[in-house]
């Protein structure tokens, strides 16, 4: 099998949601946020190489959680300014820079192993794949936000979550595309769109949500 590795990205401002402690460390259930994506990663055998990105400033707090729930094969590095900054970090600290990479949010502490290897499985047959959810609602279009331009289908619209997958290859190559277009990367799949690649869709968890303000704490509980 392609060497699969993963990379966990904890090193956001936390701003939306507010109040003095990270995301990845607010308390659910008894345990840091974060525990639990460390938790089910760690478990997934195919996964060789596991890396977290932290901001600076939360390295004593991380470094306590690993040693409390006793993560042994965990490394860590520190962030960017940007997402991307901390993805591409993250990237270049791994050991084995080929076959596969995923690279999760720590703000998603729900994933699931099942969605994990449906990523990979995706992944590995398509060089890139993302899990998404059908979007519900009717979606409006409005380009200055003003007045309703026209109603989107939506049918043919999906929520991305994460992780998301690709091949390092791919990463790469898409990475330096952005760079010199000034690309703003705000989710991974889009890398493989740079390339005319297209990603993989993968039935999303929605379980798997994404911690963004206070409301979305009481769903956890």
């Amino acid at each position: 099998m392609s060497s699969i590795s993963a990379i966990i990205v904890a090193a956001g401002s936390s701003s939306r949601m507010g109040g003095k402690v990270n995301k990845p460390y607010l308390t659910i259930k008894g345990k840091p946020a974060l525990y639990y994506s460390l938790k089910i990663f760690s478990s997934i055998k195919e996964i060789r190489e596991l890396v977290v990105v932290i901001r600076g400033k939360d390295e004593k707090i991380f470094r306590k959680l690993l040693n409390k729930y006793n993560f042994k094969n965990v490394r860590y590095t520190c962030g960017g300014p940007q997402r991307k900054d901390s993805v591409l970090n993250g990237f270049f600290s791994l050991e084995r820079k080929e076959g596969l990479v995923l690279i999760h949010d720590a703000a998603r502490p729900f994933v699931s192993a099942a969605l994990i290897r449906r990523v990979i499985k995706a992944a590995l047959k398509y060089k890139a794949a993302v899990p998404v959810v059908p979007v519900k609602e009717t979606v409006k279009y409005s380009k200055k936000g003003k007045f309703v331009e026209k109603t989107l289908d939506r049918r043919e619209l999906f929520l991305a979550q994460t992780p998301q997958a690709l091949t390092c290859e791919l990463f790469l190559k898409a990475n330096r595309i952005a760079e010199k277009k000034k690309r703003n990367i705000t989710d991974d799949a889009m890398l493989a769109e740079l390339l005319g690649v297209k990603a993989a869709l993968v039935p999303g968890d929605p379980k798997n949500i994404k911690l963004t303000v206070k409301e979305d704490l009481r769903k956890c509980l």
